[in-house]
């Protein structure tokens, strides 16, 4: 069962006006994301822009980087595992370490930010933040607010699929939570269905692990453990457009944080339900 859509039609001068908008910029940037399909999402979106960046899975690798190479402007994760984007922020920030620019611009990049975020990622260090699933418009903004002086773009104010989180046109039979915002999801993607498609076949091969990764934190009666893989979910999930799946490890993960490790088993089959139903509407899509 199918619920008639709303779609958001990304008209040719909608995608012009964010394509390359940044075309000629000689910018550096380091990503810093432990998820590969969130990195593929980023990755995309900033070549859109006319931007390039090297990926980085964590805070280690974040400060080698920072070492050796003059980037211009940091995109950080702020849950990764090893040293989170918190901790090398402050790493970045304190003058006895061996980065070479101490005061380069570091725009924090989470899934779902909760009130307060902002405050925090501020008092640690950073210079802003972009939520996830990651926008195209909110990107670019967040971007130019900090590029070096010499580098200056305008982005405009549009309304566009990005104000939203999602625009479902897939939904579960007898729910109104969404299986999958394909249109939505090409829009953030500037209509680049092949894009599109390797992202989605990454996701698709990634989140099995995921979730075996899950199950092994729950054998071992592992709560921290199980938290950061449920979060590693929800948030790939959210960025993807797939809400449903979203949705259901988001539950899971508020509940590994409370402890309740008995309430993530009890989740496991409607997450690998809604899991399924995913490849289904994205087969018949």
């Amino acid at each position: 069962v199918k619920d008639t859509p709303t779609h958001f039609i990304a008209t040719r001068h909608t995608v012009r006006e964010k394509l390359n908008l940044f075309a000629g910029s000689e910018v550096r940037i380091l990503l810093a994301e432990d998820n590969v399909t969130n990195q593929q999402v980023a990755l995309g979106i900033l070549k859109k822009l006319g931007l390039t960046a090297d990926a980085v899975a964590n805070g280690h690798e974040v400060i080698t980087a920072l070492k050796t190479i003059p980037y211009d402007l940091v995109l950080m994760d702020v849950q990764m595992p090893e040293m989170d984007g918190l901790e090398a922020t402050h790493q970045i920030r304190n003058p006895k370490s061996a980065v070479r620019n101490h005061q380069i611009p570091i725009i924090a990049m989470t899934a779902h930010a909760m009130q307060g975020s902002r405050e925090r990622y501020l008092e640690a260090g950073m210079n802003d933040y972009v939520s996830k699933p990651v926008a195209p418009q909110a990107l670019a903004k967040a971007i130019a607010r900090w590029l070096p002086r010499e580098e200056k773009f305008t982005v405009q104010d549009s309304e566009g699929p990005e104000s939203k989180a999602f625009h479902s046109s897939l939904s579960i039979p007898h729910s109104s939570i969404p299986i999958w915002d394909h249109s939505g999801m090409l829009e953030r993607l500037m209509g680049d269905e092949e894009l599109l498609g390797t992202i989605m076949e990454e996701f698709l091969l990634d989140i099995p692990q995921q979730i075996e990764v899950l199950l092994g934190c729950l054998e071992a009666r592992d709560a921290p453990g199980a938290e950061r893989s449920a979060h590693t979910i929800k948030g790939v999930s959210a960025n993807v457009g797939c809400e449903a799946l979203c949705m259901v490890a988001s539950e899971m993960e508020k509940d590994a944080k409370s402890g309740d490790l008995n309430a993530v088993q009890a989740r496991l089959a409607e997450l690998e339900k809604a899991f399924f139903q995913l490849k289904q509407a994205m087969e018949e899509e």
